[in-house]
């Protein structure tokens, strides 16, 4: 009796949260120049059609841009507007044209070539005083007044840095963001100290504890955040370690590959073009198709699909005869394909 009682709590347990979840995607309907967000687990709907619409956070607050509203918003999952301290003006990419929205709770906003940011409740706790101001990682980002670099916390706090020759400081991520002093990369932290030393001519950003590091010699390897490395500077090229399948996509003498913390050199039988492993699942492309590989190489997610991207919160989002639609880490539809485009799935807690 007791062991039928505690299945069933535990049972109630997983329904429970896994109802406590809706999802969201932004989508663009066929024949239809307007982007709206679908709801999926819920049972409200967002009826409005935008210009343009960015992700929620998982808080549950996207930003839309309206005729009828007359510039960007911060809305709720209902599509009701919140009331704004200062109008935001996202920053846009020149390059990608990519409107940046909401990054760990915080959005960046412009006002006369000076940046501040915004919360997900309109309130501006980041004065706009910044003539850079990087996305925000856990509570951090990194501004810049003049040549003078500053730790900026979510609240508007500041740590002002003064190391000599700095001549870059990029975003958080895991808590430590690269600086480069002189012409060498290290680590500082969230309090503004050293934890890594510049001694490395390039690095990456940490994902799981992991990141990849350039020697002085150009050769790559990867770093703990000891700044010892766990595996040698021995490759030509290296991208982000993934946690989950625990490799990283490497280029060596013998060309693209992946690389583990057992120091093998594997191509997995990758046909074509080798991507990187995203939440333990790669792209792999055969005979003009794409699917997803897991890391011994064995398909997971057969080749049937003209486009991938990678998984994101255990979705990601595919093209199949011209139209977008998003898969589980099964291959399972989540969202049937007939959008023009689509976005990546947010989960938001209720």
């Amino acid at each position: 009796m007791k062991s039928k009682l505690t299945l069933f709590l535990i049972l109630f347990t997983i329904f429970n949260n896994i109802s406590a979840q809706e999802y969201i995607v932004t989508v663009k309907k066929p024949y239809s120049s307007r982007h709206s967000y679908l709801k999926i687990n819920s049972d409200t709907q967002i009826e409005e059609d935008y210009f343009k619409c960015l992700d929620f956070t998982k808080e549950g607050y996207g930003i839309i841009l309206s005729r009828v509203r007359r510039g960007y918003q911060i809305i709720n999952t209902n599509g009701e507007p919140i009331e704004l301290e200062v109008p935001l003006k996202p920053i846009v990419n020149g390059w990608s044209e990519q409107t940046s929205g909401f990054s760990c709770g915080m959005v960046r906003t412009e006002r006369n070539n000076k940046f501040g940011a915004l919360n997900y409740e309109g309130k501006l706790t980041v004065s706009r005083l910044y003539t850079k101001l990087s996305e925000f990682n856990g509570n951090h980002a990194i501004g810049m007044k003049g040549r003078t670099y500053y730790i900026v916390s979510n609240k508007g706090e500041e740590t002002k840095l003064e190391f000599k020759k700095t001549r870059e400081i990029r975003h958080f991520s895991e808590g430590l963001a690269a600086i480069k002093i002189g012409s060498a990369f290290g680590f500082i932290d969230t309090l503004g100290q050293m934890i890594i030393e510049p001694i490395y001519y390039s690095v990456g950003h940490f994902n799981g504890g992991i990141a990849w590091a350039k020697n002085q010699n150009g050769k790559i390897g990867y770093i703990n955040k000891l700044g010892e490395w766990i595996l040698e500077p021995v490759f030509l090229m290296g991208e982000d370690y993934d946690k989950v399948s625990g490799l990283a996509r490497v280029k060596t003498s013998q060309g693209w590959g992946y690389i583990g913390p057992n120091n093998e050199f594997e191509t997995l039988g990758v046909t074509i073009d080798f991507f990187s492993f995203y939440e333990g699942l790669a792209i792999n492309r055969e005979h003009g198709k794409v699917g997803f590989i897991d890391n011994t190489g064995t398909w997971v997610i057969e080749p049937k699909y003209e486009v991938a991207h990678r998984f994101k919160n255990g979705f990601a989002r595919v093209r199949i005869k011209d139209k977008w639609g998003i898969i589980d880490k099964n291959g399972d539809w989540f969202v049937e394909p007939k959008y023009d485009q689509i976005g990546d799935v947010v989960i938001i807690k209720k």
